[in-house]
């Protein structure tokens, strides 16, 4: 998801001068896990990630631009992220993966766009926006990301007045999509990266050398001859991969096995795993992060243990308050990155997930957070994520075309998952954008198909932002869930409140 909220890009992504040339064909393929998320991708299912930052009305450094002149920002970052010049292109019969090239029609004015929150200009009228913009997919002719700026939120202390973004006291939306072929959930190389920055004052980065032209698209040919004969600097390095992944010393066998057994193992029956429509609806919760560090002191699990068992506790209240059969246990599927520290700052999808049992049955909230943490221990001494990953690899060597096929017929590649649990730790100070501070951060992760809830959170500046995404013809109750949500996080709590 688009919410990793560095503030300066690692190399080598930053690059100080705008070095093309538009003079050779230029195209770079993507990993077949990239390529996976658009084989993956339904109409009704759209694969991108999506982040609501609210930010200060006003800027305050004075003079500055605040968060209403993010498109003079990012002309003048730009050229630090040249993925997002860039659009797919495909190659006929998916002989080969599809690959990045210039955009030689990209007009910013066509990725930022604006919006007015209509009246009463509240929270309400925001969340039915903002699902509005998420539910449309992105345009596959152009670079797959884009913004919505949208003022007109009034201030949540000044409940009487509609307010603006020139108003004290108003507030100024991004909505930020990116799809999930071009960046990770959990180490994103994201232009938000690039537009926040730690002060106030911000900086102005030097500008590019030249102007920036697109450089030529390679023939279809140029692009399936590689392939044909299986020459070429790519093919040699991924040849050169396969005996360092599947060195049988190092391969995780235990999780080898865990993987096979989940994803041959049928999930339980659950209401919201049915095939999804069109419409998206969503919820927010925020909790004080200091909640969930004094549970990890406390229990000796670590804070994604305690956020996985306020999802735990929530759920089981939500199945009793719906009258349902409560399971004893719910399959969950979580992202974790498996980025070394040798592709730090590389784009494209590192990513692999543990999938677990989150006990859902009628059990007292400290046990449960025990059989959690005890359940995630033993994943990782499994290496349960590195297991996944290596299979994952298998598909760097599958003919594009099978695959294809698999993204077409697999209606959950989540290995049989009932729900995604995204947990995304972000930076615990303030960050700006044109000297506006960015106040709240709400994360919304696509729906995978035949599942109709999934559940996002990021932290940031002492608080933990959930971010709920629901088909509400399935999940008609997202509100419901939500407030049992808050519940069992004050409960969770409280098991650490002295007194």
């Amino acid at each position: 998801m688009t919410l990793c909220l560095q503030t300066r890009l690692p190399a080598p992504f930053i690059r100080t001068r705008d070095t093309i040339r538009p003079t050779q064909p230029f195209y770079e393929p993507l990993t077949a896990r990239d390529a996976w998320f658009l084989y993956a991708e339904r109409a009704h299912t759209p694969l991108d990630l999506g982040t609501v930052y609210v930010f200060e009305g006003e800027s305050q450094v004075p003079g500055g631009r605040g968060a209403l002149g993010v498109e003079e920002t990012i002309k003048e970052r730009i050229h630090l992220v040249p993925r997002y010049r860039q659009r797919i292109h495909r190659v006929p019969l998916n002989l080969v993966h599809p690959v990045w090239v210039d955009d030689p029609h990209f007009d910013l004015g066509a990725h930022v766009r604006r919006e007015v929150l209509a009246p009463p200009g509240d929270g309400a009228t925001l969340r039915r926006l903002v699902m509005r913009i998420l539910a449309r997919p992105l345009d596959m002719r152009r670079p797959l990301w884009e913004m919505t700026v949208i003022t007109g939120l009034r201030s949540p202390r000044d409940p009487g007045s509609r307010g603006g973004p020139s108003e004290r006291g108003g507030r100024v939306v991004i909505v930020n999509r990116a799809h999930h072929a071009m960046v990770d959930g959990v180490s994103s190389v994201d232009i938000l990266t690039l537009l926040l920055d730690t002060t106030p004052e911000g900086y102005t980065p030097e500008p590019p050398a030249e102007e920036w032209k697109a450089r030529p698209e390679p023939s279809n040919w140029e692009l399936i001859r590689p392939a044909l004969w299986n020459f070429g600097p790519a093919a040699k390095t991924e040849r050169s991969r396969v005996p360092a992944i599947w060195n049988t010393r190092r391969l995780p066998w235990t999780g080898l096995a865990n993987v096979g057994r989940k994803i041959v193992t049928p999930r339980p029956d659950l209401f919201f795993n049915r095939t999804i429509g069109p419409q998206r609806t969503g919820r927010g919760l925020k909790v004080p992060l200091a909640a969930f560090k004094a549970l990890k002191e406390r229990f000796g699990c670590t804070v994604n243990d305690a956020v996985l068992a306020v999802v735990s506790e929530g759920l089981h209240r939500w199945f009793k308050s719906r009258g349902e059969v409560v399971p004893e246990k719910v399959r969950v599927f979580c992202p974790v990155s498996v980025r070394g520290d040798d592709s730090r700052g590389r784009g494209g999808n590192q990513i692999s997930g543990m999938v677990l049992e989150l006990p859902t049955g009628d059990l007292p909230i400290d046990e449960r957070l025990r059989r959690i943490k005890v359940t995630t221990g033993d994943l990782k001494r499994t290496r349960q994520a590195i297991a996944a990953d290596k299979l994952a690899g298998l598909a760097d060597w599958a003919p594009p075309t099978l695959l294809v096929l698999a993204g077409r017929l697999m209606s959950n590649p989540q290995a049989g998952a009932n729900i995604n649990v995204t947990n995304i730790p972000g930076p615990q100070f303030p960050l700006y954008s044109g000297g506006a501070q960015l106040l709240e951060v709400w994360p919304f992760a696509p729906l995978y198909p035949s599942m109709g809830l999934g559940v996002a959170i990021v932290s940031y500046n002492g608080d933990a932002y959930f971010g709920l995404t629901a088909d509400p013809g399935i999940v008609p109750d997202v509100e419901e869930f939500t407030a049992l949500l808050r519940e069992a996080a004050t409960d969770c709590a409280a098991l650490v409140t002295p007194g």
